[in-house]
């Protein structure tokens, strides 16, 4: 059987000298984008080369003169090449041998979410870009071609294909100069882009996109749920896909559920939290406040020097990791769960070992909307995460095109109807709820609605605060998708 790698040879050349680097691709039926990383040790620049091989044994050696540009080695020596993406080396050993065998910076960029699974990535042009050198056209060695026509491509990755998509936009891979750009003397610069590798770590596939703007947007949908990582290399383009990096960034993040995926996760909810037998389905029992646990000092300091407003904070890590509330909302966490044998709440916390109680027609009322948000374990008890906002709110405009909406007066969870002083919450679940506005907790106290009372405390308060505590992976009931 023939073997599915064969031999490609990257040959530098100056004059009559020769430099040969053999480096190892896979074969393809198709022409293939090959990303050679080419680092020049003398002056400690590293550059990217963007090749179209024919994808077989036999190809045409890639054959580069130098110097590459103008100020480089003219030393075939000096240069160094290797293919980006390799098997078994991963993008942030990539990142940190450029950095180590260049004089290249770093920087960091941001990924925002657009429902239902758009994404864009943000500030590409921040931090130490604005320190970096700009290019005049002067020593330009070759004037750069207009843009690829538009087409999809497949480029290599060790043992696997990928896919690269090349436009003549601001999205695109190939751009010609900006005429409209000069200094302040009147000489003319090379425009400084951005190259953005995205990479799915599940499917292996790959896509590259350059732009001059600040941000992308990626032009297609990403799968939900599933890990992606970026490799965003800053610099110029003085030749046709010869590419000089100034600096780099990497980051790996999740996708987010869709409503599709959280509908799957809310059926799971409702499945686990059925009671067995021929009685009702649900478990309910009466409650008429919900509660939150945290530190007496916590309490002192709302005392002493916030006026009796407890704030709202940015929701931590806990939960779903493809949960679209992590890092992005900002609530309270209040408790609705009780012990069905007494009614009462837990004689334990894990979160503090002071409990304010607040009436559940606060949050629960014709002013609020309900969602259904996560559904979740830490390998004893699960857990669901409720969202209340106020209707018409900042919090409930995010809310909307992102969670489930649950009927206030009757759901699988936690319900009150109209006119009632008290709530029902089904006990076959931990239900959370997650108020998205700041409470006067001093007002309630004075007017009797709301009270403290003192409570066991167990384990570490703010680590499960701060950083919280991500769901388990391998559980068959609360996941959405098989582990791997």
């Amino acid at each position: 059987m023939a073997s599915k790698i064969y031999n490609q040879e990257v040959i530098f050349q100056s004059g009559l000298t020769t430099k040969v680097v053999t480096v190892t691709l896979e074969r393809c039926l198709t022409p293939v984008w090959i990303p050679l990383l080419i680092t020049e040790r003398k002056a400690r620049t590293a550059l990217l080369h963007l090749y179209l091989s024919t994808g077989v044994e036999g190809s045409t050696p890639i054959t580069l003169t130098v110097p590459l540009f103008v100020g480089l080695s003219s030393d075939v020596t000096d240069y160094t090449c290797e293919t980006l993406f390799q098997d078994g080396r991963d993008e942030q050993e990539s990142v940190n041998n450029i950095k180590k065998n260049s004089n290249v910076g770093t920087f960091s960029v941001d990924v925002s979410h657009h429902p239902p699974s758009t994404y864009t990535v943000k500030d590409l042009y921040s931090g130490v870009f604005d320190n970096e050198p700009s290019m005049p056209f002067s020593q330009v060695s070759q004037t750069r071609s207009v843009a690829l026509e538009d087409t999809t491509f497949f480029i290599q990755r060790g043992l696997r294909k990928l896919c690269l998509s090349a436009t003549k936009t601001s999205s695109g891979l190939i751009h010609a100069p900006l005429e409209s750009e000069f200094n302040k003397a009147g000489r003319k610069f090379l425009p400084r882009i951005c190259l953005v590798f995205l990479k799915d770590t599940e499917t292996g596939i790959i896509s590259l996109f350059s732009t001059m703007d600040s941000e992308l947007t990626i032009p297609f949908q990403l799968r939900p749920v599933c890990d992606y990582e970026l490799l965003v290399l800053r610099g110029y383009e003085p030749k046709k896909c010869l590419f000089i990096i100034n600096a780099v960034a990497f980051c790996s993040f999740k996708s987010y559920m869709t409503q599709n995926e959280l509908y799957l996760l809310y059926g799971k909810a409702c499945t686990h939290s059925l009671s067995p037998g021929p009685g009702p389905p649900y478990d309910f029992y009466p409650v008429t406040h919900l509660y939150r646990s945290k530190p007496i000092l916590h309490f002192l300091n709302i005392f002493n020097n916030t006026g009796g407003i407890m704030y709202k904070y940015i929701k931590n890590f806990g939960g779903d990791p493809a949960s679209t509330l992590n890092r992005k909302l900002h609530g309270l966490f209040f408790s609705a769960s009780v012990d069905p044998l007494t009614g009462q709440p837990p004689a334990v916390s894990y979160y503090g070992d002071q409990r304010i109680h607040i009436p559940v027609g606060f949050m629960i009322n014709q002013s609020t909307n309900l969602y259904f948000a996560d559904f979740y374990c830490h390998y004893v008890n699960h857990h669901v995460t409720l969202v209340i906002t106020l209707k018409g709110s900042e919090a409930d405009a995010f809310c909307l095109p992102r969670l489930l909406a649950l009927n206030p007066a009757y759901n699988e969870f936690l319900y009150r109807r109209p006119h009632e002083q008290h709530a029902m919450v089904n006990t076959k679940v931990t239900v959370e709820v997650f108020y998205t506005e700041s409470i006067d907790i001093v007002e309630f106290l004075r007017s009797k609605l709301a009270y403290l009372s003192s409570v066991k405390q167990s384990g570490n308060a703010a680590l499960k605060t701060v950083i919280g505590l991500p769901k388990r992976k391998d559980c068959k009931i609360c996941n959405i998708k098989e582990p791997s």
